[in-house]
């Protein structure tokens, strides 16, 4: 199975929005909002987050919003110090299509279905906020 040609292209023009300075020259960005690309109300979403942080809270991590340019559409996620094949692990057994891998500079898209596709989307900082 593949990612969808329009969810690919909103997967592919993400922002960041940091709750504090990223550390790591190394991380992965998950979510446990919306497996499979379903919306669910932001209570589910937040549980399933939380469920998320017990797995992932022996690790250094930072909350990061993820979402359009002008954060109309958002999710709430971790930017975590793990590798990505742990990532993609951990994104499949929360139901996502996908994370964010940080490599140095550069940004990539990861799928966590079948096809394990990488796509590389720029320079990750000019994406990047730090929440006001």
């Amino acid at each position: 199975m593949k990612i969808d040609a329009q969810l690919l292209a909103a997967y592919s023009d993400p922002y960041f929005r940091f709750r504090q300075k990223c550390t790591r020259d190394s991380f992965a960005i998950i979510t446990a909002w919306n497996p499979s690309s379903k919306r669910l109300a932001t209570n589910e979403n937040k549980l399933k987050n939380k469920r998320l942080l017990q797995e992932i809270n022996h690790n250094y991590f930072v909350e990061v919003l993820v979402g359009d340019k002008t954060f109309s559409w958002v999710e709430e996620s971790f930017a975590v110090d793990i590798s990505e094949s742990e990532a993609i692990n951990l994104a499949r057994k929360f139901g996502q299509n996908a994370i964010y891998f940080v490599e140095g500079t550069r940004l990539y898209l990861v799928s966590c279905l079948e096809d394990k596709s990488k796509l590389e989307l720029g320079e990750w900082r000019i994406r990047s906020r730090l929440k006001d």
